[in-house]
């Protein structure tokens, strides 16, 4: 029912925008209480700066860019100029939802003979992108344990190893506050079953965080 997306849309919007701010702000208590990178040692620490400094150069300037912009920009960028070259960037991912959603609305509404075509078209097309990603994720654990071996012989002091593994402590803890938060949403304003909810959710959950990936 057409008439329903107002609604249902602005509840979505306004749901989502509270998580993420609710997200970012545990994100922001969780590591600046923790501070993983304060353990590593100055001589590691010049070592990355010098590495990974033209990458930490670029994401300064995208933050800064982000701070000096007004208050609807988000909404603004939210509409992309170009779907083709939103699609093909991964941080224009909000850009590809909107246009989706938008296409789906004018799917429903010209006549179902018209948007059967296309609908099937996707239907195969959405088959074919998760068989490749299945077979990416299937090589992915190869991946990681070279870039992982490769870690260790450059740094052999352990000191960023000892680094990594307090950061994977604090996403945790970050992430356990979060789905507290989540589910203390679920039960006082869904009043839904904490059980079912969770049940509902592991299969989809589980890939995500083992592999990063959205499939």
């Amino acid at each position: 029912d057409i008439s329903k997306l107002s609604s249902m849309g602005g509840l979505t919007i306004t749901t989502y925008l509270t998580t993420t701010v609710i997200a970012v702000s545990i994100g922001l208590l969780v590591v600046n209480t923790m501070k993983p990178g304060e353990s590593i040692s100055d001589e590691t620490r010049t070592e990355l700066i010098n590495a990974y400094s033209t990458d930490a150069d670029e994401k300064r300037e995208i933050a800064k860019e982000k701070k000096d912009s007004g208050p609807l920009q988000p909404l603004v960028d939210l509409v992309p100029s170009n779907f083709l070259g939103a699609a093909s960037d991964n941080k224009n991912m909000l850009q590809v939802i909107f246009f989706s959603i938008l296409f789906g609305i004018s799917m429903i509404l010209i006549p179902s003979e018209k948007a059967k075509p296309v609908k099937r078209f996707f239907d195969s097309l959405n088959d074919v992108i998760l068989k490749i990603i299945d077979i990416i994720m299937s090589c992915a654990p190869y991946g990681v344990f070279a870039l992982l071996a490769s870690l260790i012989v450059e740094a052999p002091n352990i000191d960023l190893l000892k680094s990594l593994l307090l950061y994977s402590i604090t996403l945790l803890v970050g992430l356990f506050i979060v789905i507290f938060v989540y589910l203390l949403f679920v039960k006082i304003f869904l009043r839904r079953n904490l059980k079912d909810f969770i049940d509902g959710i592991l299969p989809a959950q589980l890939v995500a965080f083992s592999t990063s990936s959205s499939a």
